[in-house]
């Protein structure tokens, strides 16, 4: 947590868990584990109306959140020198907490207006 990209690796963990049809962007030979991390959605949020798609490209909650790469728009969250296995695991505890179904389990920042801009800045 001491990391300055934590919350924003969180931040694009939440955003695939809140936003109904987005779409999961994952590297050639990741297709597997993400429709697992899709599985899990299915299970821990019943509810959820449309689900995640997955496609293979450079790691990213397609138009919300980028996973390493060049710096995206200020309007997509971005969380530099990351992968897979960080991403993936805020996933998997943030659906362990309950999110995006309960009120304060989706950790600092997650009531507020996300401020891509100042996050940036701390990086």
């Amino acid at each position: 947590m001491s990391d300055p990209r934590w919350p924003s690796l969180r931040e694009a963990a939440r955003r695939l868990l809140r936003e109904d049809g987005c779409t999961l962007s994952v590297p050639i030979g990741l297709e597997k584990k993400a429709w697992e991390i899709i599985q899990l959605i299915a299970d821990y949020v019943p509810s959820k109306i449309e689900l995640p798609k997955v496609i293979t490209g450079d790691l990213a909650v397609v138009g919300l959140a980028q996973i390493g790469g060049q710096a995206p728009s200020m309007d997509v969250c971005w969380v530099p020198n990351c992968g897979w296995d960080d991403f993936s695991k805020q996933v998997v505890d943030l659906l362990e907490a309950g999110y995006p179904g309960c009120i304060g389990c989706g950790g600092p920042g997650a009531e507020g207006d996300w401020n891509e801009e100042v996050r940036r800045a701390s990086f």
